[in-house]
């Protein structure tokens, strides 16, 4: 207890002299709430803007023009001649996504054979250009519906009762297909996870300072006490910044959690406990705060590509499926979303098992260095 104590207290002293070390804990972490929160706040894209090309220019294709104006998801922004012309605008990223609607679409309404209407979107910026073509579509689809019907009627042709299968999509857990829940439930640990394993570095490179690891190990004794006192302010921070998270998104938002909410909080706790036992190992062992920080941006700043969360890794190389195991993220990852919906416990067992070994095993091998270095 007294190494924990002298260590708590010199970190604690240290924090309250430099404004820039109490920012990275205080400051940063509010900032990246707010800013994630006010683009994803929306939740589902909106007046995403779109371009129309309209050869055939009748009566069918205005209606289909006026159907996809209204359309929530898209603005009608540009009315180009002809396609190059169109794609052209999607290429620079004025728009989104284009309909085009070619001569004699409409006369084919009722023909075996009909030119066809063609959405075309920006694959490059995958998940806009799809919202934005998916709006379009659902407009345009129910113009077609009324319009076919209509000019059957019109030629006195008999409406075929014939009733073919339907396949019906139906969208679980997030039906509005909100960005916001989907997306905070994926960043903001990502940017706590990446803040932590900085944070550590800069901590425990301190020491270094003038050589003074040896000396630090020896006034604090260096044992499991001294690390944790020495560490106790940050995680206790970046802790409090995790629950201001989770009270923004499910108790002012108010997005579910089917499962627990404590659970969820303590594998947090225990993912960014085990971030900074990875940092003081890092520390420990090269003696190089540029090599740590380096480190830390690899496997921290690529947890959130490689974690399965907005990437699929099922068919993806072994090297990048092995590497996505590797990281500790991916296994806290696992266990938030399965609570968001709903899981029960032992589902949680073996990320809580994998999340702790990321804090014990760490965290042992720095211990024996630094007693090894202290007594040399």
């Amino acid at each position: 207890m007294t190494g924990f104590a002298f260590a708590l207290r010199r970190e604690v002293a240290h924090l309250a002299r430099n404004r820039w070390d109490l920012a990275m804990v205080t400051l940063f972490p509010a900032i990246a709430i707010l800013i994630v929160a006010a683009m994803l706040i929306h939740g589902v894209p909106r007046g995403l803007p779109v371009a129309i090309v309209d050869q055939d220019n009748s009566a069918f294709s205005r209606a289909v023009v006026r159907a996809v104006a209204a359309a929530p998801a898209v603005t009608i922004t540009q009315r180009p001649a002809d396609l190059p012309a169109a794609e052209a605008l999607a290429r620079s990223g004025t728009v989104w996504a284009i309909l085009h609607v070619p001569r004699g679409a409409s006369d084919g309404l009722t023909r075996t054979e009909t030119p066809a209407i063609h959405i075309l979107y920006n694959a490059s910026f995958l998940t806009i250009g799809a919202s934005a073509a998916s709006g379009i579509g659902a407009a345009v689809q129910n113009v077609i519906a009324e319009r076919g019907l209509d000019a059957l009627h019109a030629r006195g042709l008999p409406a075929i009762r014939i009733e073919p299968p339907r396949v019906q999509a139906t969208v679980l857990f997030n039906p509005q297909t909100s960005f916001e829940w989907y997306l905070q439930a994926l960043i903001h640990p990502a940017v706590l996870h990446l803040l932590t394993a900085c944070v550590a570095v800069m901590a425990m490179g301190r020491e270094l300072e003038g050589r003074s690891l040896a000396r630090w190990t020896r006034e604090t004794g260096g044992g499991l006490a001294a690390l944790v006192g020495k560490f106790a302010p940050y995680l206790a921070l970046l802790g409090i910044w995790a629950m201001v998270w989770m009270i923004w998104l499910l108790g002012i938002r108010g997005w579910t959690m089917n499962g627990s909410l404590m659970l969820t909080l303590f594998a947090q706790l225990l993912l960014l406990a085990g971030t900074a036992a990875i940092s003081i190992l890092l520390i420990v062992v090269t003696r190089k705060p540029s090599f740590a920080f380096s480190a830390s941006a690899l496997y921290a700043g690529s947890a959130l590509a490689y974690s399965g969360g907005t990437l699929p890794l099922d068919g993806g190389s072994g090297f990048a499926r092995g590497w996505s195991q590797a990281l500790p993220f991916t296994h806290y990852l696992k266990l938030q979303m399965d609570q968001f919906l709903g899981a029960p416990f032992v589902i949680a067992l073996p990320a809580l098992f994998a999340l702790t070994l990321y804090l014990v095993v760490p965290l042992a091998i720095a211990l024996v260095l630094l007693r090894r270095q202290a007594s040399a």
